[in-house]
């Protein structure tokens, strides 16, 4: 009796869910990572390598309401615990998302496609602006003639007044054999409030695609500086990705970077990747990426590093 009352039990909850749910999406991935890596600079523990697996599994439930809105919630599980956590209210007036793990317009951002660059040296690829770790409240306007605009807010709590507000325009259009992007990303995070605190950020991303046929090449500049006036970052990247061999990916990217604070400072970056397709949802990559910094000071290091990349997705 009691297995038979525990079953309807179950079968009345999944009744119930199916009912208030039009559409559920349950979808996840699982990446392995060998990493292999050395720091000229460091002959400590900055140099050796390491096997990282992380793992994901994200759920979305969509519905439409009975006066047109469409509502769509999305939670996910990790490694760490929960992230991905997201609720948006679309309709004839845009969207409205509201994020619960500091997920932004940042993220947006194009920069590179190899598959997983990694280096020991910073700021790199960090010098344009990066998300806070903070609720987020996010709107997108209605499309227009391939014209997307996006502006969000992060709060990052009563502690602190260093906020981060974003706005992002980005048009997209079909041309013969493929196609074109343009995007324009500008993000300001406030100082803390505290005494003195002059730690806030200014930050732009500008960046230009073109796919055609098998090719896809994006030219992108990324800036960042502080209100202290310490550094002014910025940074070129060309990026090349090609898919023309059947299950094969093959993509590469240059980064060139310095400090108009610092002339002296210098950033150079290269990677590329291959990525093997050996079934539906199941790919392997090997990515090279070599690294060098100078400081202000005239210090040279530089790192090499190739990672190995298992991934499923289901």
């Amino acid at each position: 009796m009691r297995k038979i009352l525990l079953a309807s039990t179950a079968l009345v909850a999944f009744g119930t869910v199916a009912a208030n749910a039009a559409d559920v999406t349950i979808s996840g991935a699982t990446d392995w990572h060998y990493i292999n890596y050395d720091n000229t600079s460091n002959s400590g523990a900055q140099n050796g390598s390491y096997i990282d697996h992380d793992s994901d599994v994200d759920f979305k439930f969509t519905t439409t309401t009975d006066n047109g809105l469409t509502l769509t919630f999305a939670a996910g599980l990790s490694e760490t615990g929960s992230d991905d956590n997201n609720l948006t209210i679309a309709g004839d007036f845009g969207s409205l998302k509201l994020i619960g793990d500091g997920e932004g317009l940042a993220d947006s951002a194009m920069d590179e496609t190899v598959a997983d660059n990694f280096s020991t040296l910073s700021p790199g690829l960090g010098m344009h602006g990066g998300d806070l770790n903070a609720n987020t409240i996010m709107y997108t306007l209605p499309s227009m003639a391939g014209l997307t605009l996006k502006v969000h807010h992060q709060d990052a709590g009563v502690s602190t007044k260093g906020d981060n507000t974003a706005f992002l325009a980005e048009y997209s259009a079909d041309i013969s054999g493929g196609s074109v992007k343009a995007q324009y990303i500008s993000s300001s995070t406030d100082d803390t409030g505290a005494s003195g605190n002059q730690g806030g950020t200014d930050s732009t991303s500008m960046g230009l695609r073109f796919s055609l046929s098998d090719v896809q090449v994006t030219a992108s500049q990324h800036t960042k500086s502080i209100n202290t006036n310490a550094y002014d970052y910025k940074n070129d990247v060309i990026d090349v990705k090609y898919t023309g061999i059947e299950g094969l990916s093959i993509s590469a990217f240059s980064l060139s970077g310095g400090d108009d604070k610092n002339t002296s400072y210098d950033f150079n970056q290269s990677a590329a990747s291959i990525t093997y397709t050996i079934a539906s949802g199941l790919t392997a990559s090997v990515t090279m990426t070599d690294s060098e910094v100078t400081t202000s000071g005239g210090v040279k290091s530089n790192d090499d590093a190739t990672v190995l990349n298992i991934k499923a997705t289901f």
